[in-house]
């Protein structure tokens, strides 16, 4: 159903490693997500450490990563709009941007984007490509920021 990019595969050479102040080896992967997202290898340590608790299940730095991949692709109120209609029914790229008021290659931009990190999903009926939510997590998410605002 869904033509969504498959994620980026790891580089097949060795990975090295580098040592956090307490000693403990870090796989250069996790120093490079690190440094990526803005942290240094122990407050990489730490998100990953207090995410999976948070969570109850272990986590590493690439998931912590694509959530912050997928809360930043939300916080655009353009793309947004493009996942709330897309809440609503699946719909093509032309009936999204007449409704944005977007330009289709700028909506075919974004529409782009949020398929790769799997907000939405697209599926091919004829000659038309029509984009929906990926499944009812993101669903949930958006709602649940919504009900949150909205709570007195």
């Amino acid at each position: 159903m869904s033509e969504s990019k498959a994620a980026p595969r790891k580089s097949d050479a060795a990975p090295t490693s580098a040592t956090t102040e307490d000693g403990a080896d870090v796989n250069c992967d996790e120093c490079d997500t690190a440094a990526r997202l803005g942290l240094s290898t122990e407050q990489g340590a730490a998100v990953t450490r207090d995410a999976s608790r948070a969570m109850g299940t272990d986590l590493s730095l690439p998931h912590i990563e694509a959530a912050a991949k997928i809360f930043s692709l939300l916080g655009d109120a353009g793309r947004l709009q493009l996942v709330l209609r897309c809440i609503e029914k699946p719909q093509t790229v032309g009936e999204l941007a007449d409704a944005t008021n977007m330009s289709q290659s700028l909506c075919s931009h974004h529409l782009r984007h949020l398929r790769d990190q799997r907000i939405l999903a697209s599926e091919r009926r004829g000659r038309h490509i029509f984009y929906q939510i990926d499944d009812e997590h993101i669903s949930r998410v958006v709602r649940d920021v919504f009900a949150h605002v909205t709570h007195d």
